[in-house]
């Protein structure tokens, strides 16, 4: 649902059911402690050989522990007011202490009235039960305040790994518009300088590679923002650009394609094949002289796996391996690290014969 078709209210409701949920887990634990405490006594009266009243057992044993809950509240304000992580010591553990023992007093003057309406010894008194029990209660008070401390500090950790992850997902978005961004220019000034080629020589040409290049930056913009479009998408955007390059070229490129139908529907970053046929046209088919041939082929590998191939009959790769990738290479390369990171591999390989082959391989994602 989005932001704007939200019901009114529901943040409240969803923070509401937030802390229902946490309450109704505090009170599981609570209660837990004082069935184990009841477990506890029991067995130790039976060791003695003394009769058991179940009744007052239970009464006095859930007494204890959920009047030591009723405090809960109060710790989770003093450790999110006053974190051992983020105060000074000198501040927090006396402050600690004196609300812990606070805490205690209270917990027992509170107590003694009730014990004695069910049934408790009526001549206890509060500096007795004081000198008997608080200690004890000071020490579980400490290690409530612990267990909450180790909440928080958890709380904390997930929210900042939360952040990490949105600002980590921020920065490779911007780096992939980045480096989608630099890939418009490069082609724009590529195509520009044919078209300037073409003014004085062949002006009705210059003219159609103006108009498709009008149109090819148009239909660019219909998946602006997105990192991915289908193969046909990909692959109608690129024959706008084809048509550019066969009209630089004269009519002597001749394009094969080999697409599967199962490739068609999957999913690659926009702009992808461009500089792969910009790249074998500008150094392989550019740099000979008559007709070139570029070769297309799309498939889908195994059941999650998409090979894409580009390949031409060019001058091929000087020495047989590349020394230096070009801005549209080089760019290509590291969009697909930043989409896929080691899920996908881009490989040149010179072909017998002459030309080269371009092999880019990629996790398999449909729309």
């Amino acid at each position: 649902m989005s932001r704007s078709a939200r019901p009114p209210g529901a943040t409240g409701l969803t923070l509401l059911d937030a802390r229902w949920k946490w309450f109704a887990l505090l009170f599981a634990v609570w209660t837990l402690l004082a069935l184990l405490s009841v477990a506890q006594t029991a067995m130790a009266f039976s060791q003695r050989g003394q009769p058991i009243a179940w009744g007052q057992l239970f009464a006095s044993r859930f007494l204890d522990w959920y009047s030591c809950a009723v405090f809960t509240p109060a710790f989770f304000w003093l450790v999110r007011r006053y974190p051992l992580d983020e105060t000074p010591k000198r501040i927090t553990v006396p402050l600690y202490l004196v609300v812990s023992g606070a805490c205690a007093v209270l917990k027992f003057a509170l107590q003694l009235p009730i014990v004695r309406l069910i049934g408790g010894p009526r001549t206890m008194t509060l500096r007795a039960v004081l000198a008997q029990g608080f200690l004890v209660e000071l020490m579980i008070f400490w290690a409530i305040i612990a267990a909450i401390q180790a909440l928080e500090l958890q709380r904390k950790l997930s929210r900042r790994e939360r952040v990490a992850l949105r600002l980590r997902a921020q920065l490779s978005e911007a780096e992939l518009e980045l480096l989608k961004g630099q890939l418009r220019p490069h082609f724009l000034f590529n195509t520009l300088n044919g078209v300037a080629s073409l003014i004085h020589t062949a002006p009705d040409v210059a003219d159609f590679v103006v108009v498709q290049l009008s149109d090819l930056l148009r239909a660019s913009l219909d998946h602006e923002g997105a990192r991915e479009v289908p193969l046909a998408d990909e692959l109608a955007l690129l024959d706008k650009y084809l048509a550019i390059m066969d009209a630089r070229f004269g009519g002597r490129l001749s394009i094969d394609r080999a697409v599967s139908a199962a490739a068609r529907s999957a999913l690659v970053p926009q702009f992808l094949l461009q500089p792969l046929i910009e790249n074998a046209l500008e150094h392989g088919i550019g740099r000979r002289a008559g007709a070139g041939r570029i070769t297309i082929r799309a498939s889908v590998d195994g059941a999650d796996r998409l090979r894409l191939e580009v390949s031409d009959d060019g001058a091929g790769i000087a020495g047989g391996s590349v020394t230096d990738e070009g801005v549209g290479l080089r760019n290509t390369r590291q969009r697909l690290e930043r989409l896929y990171g080691h899920r996908q591999s881009l490989a040149l390989s010179p072909i017998p014969g002459g030309g080269t082959l371009v092999v880019v391989e990629m996790p398999l994602c449909r729309a």
